[in-house]
């Protein structure tokens, strides 16, 4: 039961900061229109690159899942740091999205790999 909503919750978490990133990045940056892609580029495609394995729950993409969401992370923190508000309000929601992939994720690791022992 613990080990199936770490998964859903930790799934729904990294699904919403694609979802947030792109989302950041087409309306709620405030970016210039020439700089766009780019931050897609850079934001979201990382993001993207293991989240056919991380769809299936293959631990080593979950793993990179985890390592990638810290751009996001630190996106989210900084931008919290130095911007006003709503800006700060959506760099938390990025910020807390990947804190709880990253948390969960490996709790579900460590649950499925307990179980299946």
């Amino acid at each position: 039961m613990k080990t199936r909503l770490a998964r859903a919750v930790s799934l729904g978490s990294y699904l919403g900061l694609i979802g947030l990133t792109m989302l950041w990045a087409i309306r709620l940056g405030g970016l210039p229109r020439n700089q766009i892609s780019m931050t897609l580029l850079l934001l979201v495609l990382p993001l993207l690159i293991p989240l056919r394995d991380i769809l299936h729950a293959r631990h080593k993409a979950l793993v990179w899942g985890m390592l990638v969401a810290l751009i996001p992370l630190l996106h989210g923190g900084v931008t919290l740091w130095a911007e006003q508000w709503p800006k700060a309000g959506w760099a938390g929601l990025e910020l807390l999205l990947a804190i709880l992939y990253i948390v969960l994720g490996s709790f579900f690791i460590r649950w499925r790999a307990n179980a299946s022992q």
